[in-house]
């Protein structure tokens, strides 16, 4: 099974009210805006500008819109956005409901927004994201960013784990099939499985409090980040164990490909060319209501790391063939 990273709070499998905005005029517009924004994240501060293969789908309330031939065999080829090096056919196809996506899975349309590896080829992903119209049908908006400010930033984490996942996701398909656990095996597992053990959120939530303390002090402060790690250890001793031995690797994945797309949200959010917000707008933007473990801890890892190193310094690592985990960068770069 691949393994699909979704955005948790905005998947709602749910139809839109009727909203009557969006052509390929639209279309084209929207989706140049969210590659520019990755762009100017990716050249002007992760100072990278070779991008990794990937398959697009966005879809309106009629029309999908795709780089997949498996998605549309045979619609309508429109001009479409380009972005650096890949190489993009767009066409666009009516839809009846339900799209195709390029991995030949059928799914019904709704607010959702993914990223998954195509199956059997470790060097090729796809993203499938609603262009705004349909979001503005289901209500969707945010009192700290504004939809448009939301909607490019929920773009820029997906398409983050399209350039991570190449490199981890047949990693974790492996360790999938290694714990055959009788649930979703996705970035929320470990909280699927540990959220109803007090014990154990009392230990995380005190890990996690630790680094986001850490962020707001204007030094970073070696002994508290410390103590966070002493934390985090005696919780894997503690808890994954037997059945559960290798969720200490699951959970250094899933903290590095969500903290990544947080992160890389944040960063353009902060950008005097992006959204231009203060920084802890941005946070507070990004955060939302702190409700999945694996955004959260993973986002306040990267935030330490902006405050120890800045990003151009490390970020090949996290784009090369063997990516490293935000957990061995940061300890090697604080040790």
């Amino acid at each position: 099974m691949l393994v699909a990273l979704f955005l948790n709070i905005l998947t709602l499998y749910s139809q839109p009210k009727a909203i009557d905005c969006d052509n390929s005029i639209v279309f084209k517009a929207t989706v140049n805006y969210w590659f520019s924004a990755w762009d100017l994240i990716y050249r002007d501060v992760y100072k990278l500008n070779k991008i990794k293969a990937v398959e697009f789908v966005f879809f309106d309330n009629e029309y999908v819109y795709s780089t997949s031939n498996v998605t549309i065999n045979d619609g309508t080829a429109v001009e479409g956005p380009s972005l650096l090096n890949l190489n993009l056919n767009w066409r666009k196809d009516v839809h009846d409901g339900y799209i195709l996506l390029p991995d030949k899975t059928k799914m019904p349309i709704g607010i959702m927004a993914f990223a998954s590896l195509l199956p059997n080829e470790n060097d090729r992903s796809f993203i499938v994201m609603p262009l705004p119209s349909f979001w503005k049908g289901s209500d969707v908006n945010s009192n700290t960013l504004g939809l448009s400010n939301l909607l490019t930033g929920i773009f820029i984490h997906e398409f983050s784990h399209t350039q991570l996942m190449q490199s981890f996701g047949e990693q974790l398909s492996l360790l999938e099939k290694s714990m055959n656990v009788n649930m979703p095996f996705d970035d929320n597992l470990i909280q699927h499985i540990f959220q109803k053990d007090s014990d154990y959120v009392k230990v995380y939530n005190q890990e996690v409090d630790i680094l986001f303390y850490i962020i707001k002090q204007e030094v970073f402060n070696k002994e508290l980040f410390n103590r966070s790690r002493v934390l985090m250890n005696q919780r894997h001793k503690t808890y994954f164990k037997a059945h559960y031995r290798e969720l200490q690797k699951v959970e250094d994945f899933f903290i590095t490909m969500e903290g990544f797309g947080q992160y890389s949200m944040y960063l353009w959010l902060i950008h005097p060319k992006g959204g231009n917000y203060n920084r802890q707008v941005a946070i507070e933007g990004v955060i939302k209501n702190k409700k999945w473990w694996s955004q959260e801890e993973g986002f306040a890892m990267f935030l330490v790391m902006d405050k120890v190193s800045k990003s151009k310094k490390w970020t090949k690592k996290m784009f090369s063939q063997k990516s490293a985990t935000i957990t061995s960068i940061l300890e090697r770069r604080i040790s």
